[in-house]
C-alpha cells in the first residue's frame, strides 16, 4: 500500500498532510525498521531490554538534535536521549554523558555488545562529551549535530572514542 494511502486510512477518514510537509521524512521513517540483527555480537542487556530501548529510540529517528533536550517535546541531546530510552526499559541513567560514563562498567572494545554505550570526547570542556548506543555492525544510535539516528563508527567518530560502558 502506498504510504499516503496508509496514512489517510490511519488518520480516520482522510488525508491531513499536503505535499511539501516538512515532517515527511520523519513520517516515512517511522514505518521503516533498521536491520541491526545481522551481527553476531550479542546483546549486553537482560531480556527484552535492548528491543524496548531500540523501539523507543527509533521513534525519534530523524528528529533534530537539541542541546539540553531530554524529552520528545523538546527533542534530545545525546545523553538526554540515552536517559529517556533506557528509562523506558526501567534502567535509570544520570543526565549527562560524563555521569553516564561514570555510572557504567568499563569494558574493552572486544567485549562490546548491542546495548552497550560508547563514549566520546568531542570538545575540551569535559572528558566525556558524547554518548551513543552500540547497535552492532560498527554502528551506533545517537543524537548528534546531524540529528537523531544511526551513525557509522568510522572516520570522525572512531578517533574520538574514549571508552565503552555496560549498563548494570
Amino acid at each position: 500500500m502506498v504510504y499516503s494511502s496508509l496514512v489517510a486510512i490511519q488518520k480516520n477518514g482522510g488525508w491531513r498532510y499536503q505535499y511539501g510537509n516538512m515532517f515527511y521524512v520523519a513520517l516515512v521513517k517511522q514505518h521503516l525498521v533498521a536491520d541491526v540483527s545481522d551481527s553476531d555480537e550479542g546483546v549486553a542487556l537482560d531480556g527484552d531490554s535492548f528491543d524496548i530501548i531500540m523501539k523507543e529510540a527509533e521513534k525519534f529517528d530523524g528528529y533534530p538534535y537539541q542541546w539540553g533536550g531530554a524529552s520528545p517535546s523538546t527533542s534530545f541531546d545525546c545523553s538526554g536521549l540515552m536517559m529517556w530510552v533506557y528509562g523506558k526499559a526501567g534502567i535509570n541513567l544520570p543526565r549527562t554523558s560524563y555521569e553516564q560514563y561514570n555510572a557504567t562498567k568499563r569494558i574493552n572494545k572486544d567485549e562490546l555488545k548491542k546495548g552497550d554505550l560508547i563514549f566520546f570526547k568531542t570538545a575540551d570542556y569535559n572528558p566525556i562529551t558524547h554518548v551513543g548506543i552500540y547497535v552492532g555492525n560498527n554502528k551506533m544510535f545517537d543524537a548528534n549535530n546531524g540529528g537523531i539516528g544511526y551513525t557509522e563508527l568510522e572516520n570522525y567518530w572512531s578517533s574520538k572514542i574514549v571508552g565503552y560502558g555496560r549498563v548494570e
